[in-house]
């Protein structure tokens, strides 16, 4: 069990929240016909539709989601594909920190024909917060990002500490607390996968 630092408030919330139903982590994948190179044509669009506004594009990953075989290896996967403007651009691609899992994400860029340009290794990913990314500076030949699922981390767990607060009142005194809860996920088939693209200046490690 690896334990990562502290959350940000907004995956605190998540972790605090409620009684409704929680995602379970989905730790097996059998049974699909999986394809032998990413589908290109259907790629996810991450052209901003307003030039100097973040553009963010959420996608549910699902027994419904494309799934990609790899050196005997299957998982789904997702493609995005680059603007075609990328000057000046920064983009931020990972999985969602849900309240019990997370798909460990496994991200590399692709050329136009669908050739690998760069590749992530998983120390690149970090807490953003609620969303385990990378970030990087697009260059000339990125065409394409390429999101698959880590599966040999599939399964494992992880405790992380989130962070919140809470009000309380007693007559005419109210007063704030903080609140901090050891909240435990595993990495999952299944989950959420973000990607944003900033215009400008952004802390982009690549």
């Amino acid at each position: 069990m690896r334990t990562f630092g502290l959350l940000a408030a907004a995956a605190a919330a998540a972790a605090l929240a409620g009684c409704a139903t929680v995602p379970a982590a989905v730790t097996t994948f059998a049974g699909r016909a999986c394809a032998s190179e990413p589908d290109l044509a259907g790629a996810v669009s991450l052209t901003p539709k307003k030039a100097d506004a973040p553009f963010v594009v959420t996608t549910k990953v699902d027994a419904a989601t494309p799934c990609l075989d790899r050196s005997g290896q299957s998982g789904p996967y997702l493609v995005y594909a680059l603007p075609a403007d990328r000057e000046g651009k920064v983009v931020n691609v990972g999985s969602v920190v849900e309240q019990a899992r997370l798909l460990p994400p496994s991200v590399a860029l692709l050329d136009s024909a669908g050739k690998v340009t760069r590749t992530f290794p998983a120390s690149d990913l970090f807490f953003r917060g609620p969303v385990y990314s990378v970030e990087f500076r697009p260059r000339a030949e990125d065409a394409y990002v390429l999101v698959t699922t880590d599966t040999g981390r599939v399964g494992q767990s992880y405790t992380a500490i989130a962070i919140g607060t809470q009000t309380n009142s007693s007559g005419y005194v109210t007063w704030t607390s903080g609140v901090d809860q050891k909240v435990a996920r595993t990495f999952s088939y299944e989950g959420s996968l973000q990607a944003t693209v900033y215009s400008g200046a952004s802390s982009a490690k690549r």
